[in-house]
């Protein structure tokens, strides 16, 4: 078959085919043995090369993400709109980094986009941190750009405690409606990593180097 009809046929496909429902979710989860989900994520995430900071208070937030931002040269940062904790911002741009808009202008789009090259940090919030594999679950939307996680060398996770659960399976069947109705569900474990052929593998080739999770009490 040739290209023009293979095409064809997967266009004239897309336009009738229906994506199947959902599977509910199980009720029958098994029961994990009892564990303190902060030092078991904390182990995790070091184990995919995370760091987690804290638990600090909500005063203490803006300090902390100042000082891993400072400490890895940044000079830039991308943050969403509606961060856990208030002042991260502002504190960032008290000590001369410069907050770069998530909006792209209609006019100047690829000028736009190519400066996100330059972003040194990106700051988010998480809605659930899972301990068994020291992931964190993000969802975004308006005013919680993609790129705030995707672009940057750094991205700072701000996470209140008590948002701690055990595994996926466990928090997806206490959220149902979130899981099943949310669009952008992402999770991240840990720095972006590729393995070459020589089975070597590399931090940051896909997305940032450095994940840094502030827990907040």
């Amino acid at each position: 078959m040739d290209r023009d009809s293979f095409l064809t046929r997967v266009g004239r496909a897309s336009l009738t085919s229906q994506l199947p429902d959902s599977p509910p979710i199980s009720a029958d989860l098994p029961e994990l043995a009892a564990a303190d989900l902060l030092a078991l994520f904390r182990s995790r995430s070091q184990t995919v090369n995370a760091v987690v900071h804290g638990p600090v208070t909500r005063h203490g937030v803006p300090r902390t993400v100042t000082g891993i931002a400072t400490g890895h040269n940044a000079s830039s940062f991308m943050a969403w709109d509606d961060l856990p904790t208030p002042g991260v911002t502002s504190a960032l741009q008290a000590v001369g980094m410069e907050r770069i808009d998530h909006v792209v202008p209609l006019g100047s789009r690829i000028e736009h986009n190519l400066g996100y090259r330059d972003v040194g940090v990106g700051i988010t919030g998480a809605e659930v941190a899972l301990a068994e594999s020291g992931s964190v679950v993000l969802v975004h939307g308006d005013g919680r750009p993609r790129m705030a996680s995707l672009v940057p060398d750094v991205h700072i996770v701000l996470l209140e405690i008590e948002r701690l659960d055990r595994t996926l399976a466990l928090w997806a069947q206490k959220n149902p409606t979130l899981v099943t109705e949310t669009t952008n569900l992402v999770l991240v474990t840990g720095p972006s990593r590729t393995g070459d052929i020589e089975q070597q593998l590399n931090l940051g080739v896909h997305g940032p180097r450095h994940v840094h999770i502030v827990m907040i009490k």
